[in-house]
């Protein structure tokens, strides 16, 4: 209670003080209907005055009291009882007491003054209770609700406090007299506007009005749009109209004005933001890969413009009102800027699905056209998201091959000029020199396959498809001007100036300039030999034309005089191609010859195929009609797959001895240069019988040409075609590599004598690994690898663990799942790796780097006299960096053999 005392003791001071200075009025309740001066008797008609009574200060004041007294009561509104009740009914007498009243400017503005405070009063004990809800935030899901009660409260308040005025207007008989009541109700209803607006708390009743009318804006555009036809045209027909908002209703009673204008503001702002962009008839144009911004300006400026204009004149009581130029451009540009914030907040997915959503990328071109400054955060934008989602450990790296092939095209088209392209380009090439893989995958990309477009048969892991159909569309030279300045170029432009250092050599670059520009050219010179030849061990064209092609565009991109490995490979193939028709006129180099039915047969799967899947593996080698007819021999229709017969078929036609002698030496053999091939493998095995004669006879008639060179076959590098008989199927593998065909040849029925032992297979025992380990003198690793791979063509399956046999028919029980291991297994490539060369030559490398310290004293890995560096002027087949230097380091530092002390090495005493 003390507390409660004091702080009402505060208060009463501050009033105390307030009122010093600003003094309240102070108004009385309407007084009763005065009576005549005593002794002087009211003359008929004259409510205040007598019989021609003299004029007087008394009798002015008599008849002023009378006049506020019939004025007051006339306008006096109940605070309690029926406070809706409707005023005093109307009488003669009550005009001439406004004529009175309002004919002096002071009497009218006491009136004035009066009624405002009885509108206050009436407003504070009967208006203002209904309305407590406007003392708290507003939740939006009552929003709509308290506005309409709100509304709803302020029109019957306005109607009651209005209805006397509105009456004696009606009412009034001479034009002056209405006029001057005219002017009154005026003032009235300003006060009232001011008494509302000073009511209720305005921040928060802003924020509602525009609420609400964004919902009935809404409202009205889904009642006057047809989204589906509008997406298909060039112009959108949906509309809003100011008839689903209550402004003359708001205008009123005061809630128009400033605070109505402001409140319509900021929800046309929310529709442009919000609404409009996220319609359909604006997203993005995926089918004509066109802007839509056009579209939203034209939409703007005819749609929403007149509405804009219609209800501003509401409000504002301007019928006539008209937006300007600069007006209807700034809503259209608040439009487009939103739309280009929605688009470039998704650009990351627009890049990645690139060029289906050229579209979008040119509504961000036209929102950015217009003001510059937006490109930085675009950018910046963009290379945030792009390092939350790509620049990490996760994506492979033919995803993000693939996705900065996108972005080169994308920023292309999204800034002719190529800043924006030099900004966010950066962070990827910087990201991509950090993995170890990015060289071999790009070199792969640009020896894969490509077919129309389309890159087949690749692992999706080591090739990247972007780049392959990138490559196959690239010129051999680049039809673009690479000088820094033309003098005789006429529509020359001065660099842009937020171009950065690197602008003028990036602008006429193509995307296969950008992917070679990653890496040091002799690097990735290095890494492309390498993978050229093991492609070139592979390809089946004669004549090499993608080969040859390929080598050229590196030629006219590259410097030409690191390519000269590259060249001598591609003529010791070709060489290679005329030598065998020359030694071996008989040999076959290209299937062109009709397949034979066993090998369709061989080539329909067990889940089957269709007519048109099986026909692309053989279309180049025989007609359709011939192929149904053979098809019909080894296949089984079901529905609309083919299924391959279990039956056998009928023999080949016999071949005279003649022939089979001439099958017998069928080969193809490439003589390569070795000092300018990469290392190959060099695994030595045992091969069938006949394979060594034929390399023998091959060598003699090499030899039998006057050729100087001498020969050295490597059989790890040697490829067969296998045809294998079982009892229920016949099996056609080609390019298979020789220890796999030694392994499956191993297990034929018939004994097979070989160097020091002897292997026969027996059905019912199978063979282990070790014993064909023994038996073909063959390395663990190509053991592995080729049951794997046969176990995996469901040709062998394990009797018992470590122990396989021949799966004769499908059906049989093995009593054990077929390992499917193949995909599970590293891939052996002829051509070593970089890693393999290297565990190779390290025993050599190793002895130069023992030598080199204890000649050479201490030494650190990098630097100008450092062990790296001393190696590469020591071996020239050293083209390994600080990294592999550090590793074969570690391995002596294992043994013993040196010793580090900080980042010096040093060899052990």
């Amino acid at each position: 209670m003390a507390a409660t005392a004091v702080l009402s003791g505060v208060q009463s001071r501050h009033d105390d003080v307030f009122t010093s200075v600003f003094p309240q009025a102070d108004y009385t309740t309407p007084t009763p209907e005065s009576t005549p001066n005593i002794g002087v008797l009211a003359s008929p008609g004259q409510p205040f005055g007598g019989f021609s009574l003299p004029h007087n200060a008394v009798e002015d004041a008599v008849r002023f009291n009378r006049a506020w007294s019939t004025a007051t009561r006339h306008l006096s509104l109940p605070i309690s009882g029926d406070i809706w009740q409707k005023g005093p009914k109307f009488r003669p007498e009550v005009h001439e007491a406004f004529i009175l009243l309002c004919s002096p400017i002071e009497s009218r503005k006491q009136l004035e003054a009066w009624y405002a405070n009885e509108m206050g009063v009436h407003f504070r004990h009967c208006v203002l209770p209904e309305l407590g809800e406007w003392q708290q935030p507003v939740p939006l899901s009552a929003a709509l609700s308290l506005f309409q009660k709100t509304v709803i409260l302020l029109q019957k308040s306005f109607t009651q406090y209005f209805s006397g005025l509105t009456a004696l207007i009606i009412s009034a008989n001479t034009t002056e007299v209405r006029a001057m009541l005219i002017a009154f109700e005026a003032q009235a209803k300003q006060n009232f506007h001011v008494l509302v607006l000073n009511s209720l708390p305005q921040q928060r009743l802003q924020k509602t009005i525009a609420y609400v009318m964004l919902l009935l804006m809404k409202t009205s555009l889904s009642h006057n749009n047809n989204p589906e036809i509008c997406s298909k045209q060039a112009e959108c027909r949906c509309s809003v109209k100011s008839d689903f908002l209550p402004l003359d209703q708001l205008q009123a009673v005061g809630l128009g004005g400033n605070l109505g204008e402001r409140a319509f503001a900021l929800a046309v702002h929310k529709l442009l933001a919000r609404v409009v962009v996220h319609r359909q008839c604006f997203q993005v144009r995926y089918d004509t890969s066109e802007s839509v911004i056009p579209k939203l300006r034209r939409w703007i400026t005819e749609r929403v413009a007149p509405f804009i204009e219609q209800s501003l004149g509401i409000l504002t009581t301007n019928l006539s009102f008209k937006l300007t130029d600069n007006d209807r451009n700034g809503f259209a540009q608040t439009a487009v800027s939103n739309l280009g914030w929605l688009r470039t907040a998704s650009l990351f997915d627009y890049v990645l699905h690139w060029p289906e959503t050229t579209g979008a990328i040119l509504d961000i071109k036209e929102y950015i056209s217009s003001n510059a400054a937006e490109k930085s955060r675009v950018c910046s934008v963009f290379m945030n998201i792009m390092d939350r989602r790509l620049l990490h450990a996760g994506p492979q790296t033919t995803e993000i091959l693939s996705m900065y092939t996108n972005v080169i095209h994308s920023f292309r088209l999204l800034d002719t000029k190529g800043v924006m392209l030099e900004k966010v380009a950066g962070p990827i090439r910087s990201y991509l020199r950090t993995r170890d893989d990015t060289v071999s995958i790009i070199a792969a990309s640009f020896l894969a396959d490509d077919e129309k477009g389309d890159v087949i048969n690749v692992d999706p892991a080591k090739v990247c498809p972007a780049i392959t159909v990138e490559v196959s569309k690239s010129s051999l030279e680049d039809a673009r001007d690479h000088k820094m300045l033309d003098w005789s170029d006429m529509h020359w432009q001065p660099d842009p100036i937020d171009a950065g250092p690197g602008y003028k050599a990036s602008k006429s670059e193509d995307v296969v300039a950008y992917i070679l520009g990653l890496f040091d050219p002799e690097e990735f010179i290095k890494e492309v030999t390498t993978v050229l030849a093991q492609h070139l061990l592979q390809a089946n064209d004669p004549e090499y034309v993608k080969e040859t092609r390929l080598i050229e565009l590196f030629k006219s991109r590259l410097d030409a005089t690191k390519l000269q490995a590259a060249e001598v490979m591609l003529k010791d193939v070709r060489d290679s191609v005329s030598l065998n028709k020359r030694i071996n006129p008989r040999a076959k180099f290209v299937t062109d010859e009709p397949p034979k039915p066993r090998e369709i047969q061989a080539a329909i799967p067990d889940e089957g195929i269709t007519t048109q899947s099986l026909y692309k593996m053989f279309e180049h080698r025989m007609q359709h009609a011939q192929f149904l007819a053979t098809l019909k021999l080894v296949a089984t229709r079901r529905n609309d797959l083919y299924f391959p017969k279990r039956t056998r078929l009928p023999l080949e036609p016999t071949q005279p001895a003649e022939a089979d002698e001439a099958r017998g030496i069928d080969n193809r053999v490439q003589v390569l240069s070795g000092f300018f091939w990469p290392q190959m493998r060099s695994n030595d095995f045992v091969l069938p019988p006949h394979f060594a004669e034929m390399d023998s006879s091959f060598g003699h008639r090499f030899s039998a040409l006057g050729n100087q060179r001498k020969l050295h076959f490597r059989r790890a590098l040697a490829r067969v075609t296998v045809e294998l008989e079982l009892e229920d199927r016949h099996v056609r593998e080609v390019d298979v590599p020789a220890w796999r065909a030694s392994v499956i040849d191993a297990f034929a029925t018939m004994e097979r004598p070989y160097q020091d032992a002897n292997v026969e297979y027996d059905p019912e025992q199978g063979l282990t690994a070790e014993q064909l380990m023994e038996a073909l003198s063959m390395e663990e690793e190509l053991v592995m690898d080729a049951l794997a791979f046969w176990t995996g063509k469901r040709v062998l399956y394990q009797k018992a663990p470590a122990t396989f046999a021949v799966l004769e028919r499908l059906d049989m029980d093995t009593g054990m799942a077929p390992q499917r291991t193949t995909g599970q297994r590293e891939v052996i490539f002829a051509v070593m790796s970089q890693d393999a060369m290297l565990r190779e030559s390290a025993p050599m490398f190793e002895t130069f780097i023992k030598g080199m310290l204890r000649d050479g004293g201490p030494k650190e890995v990098g630097g100008f006299m450092g062990v790296t560096n001393m190696l590469k002027m020591v071996l020239p087949s050293f083209t390994y960096g600080e990294e592999e230097v550090r590793w074969l380091l570690g391995e002596m530092e294992g043994r013993g053999e040196v010793v580090r002390n900080g980042e010096v090495w040093a060899v052990t005493r």
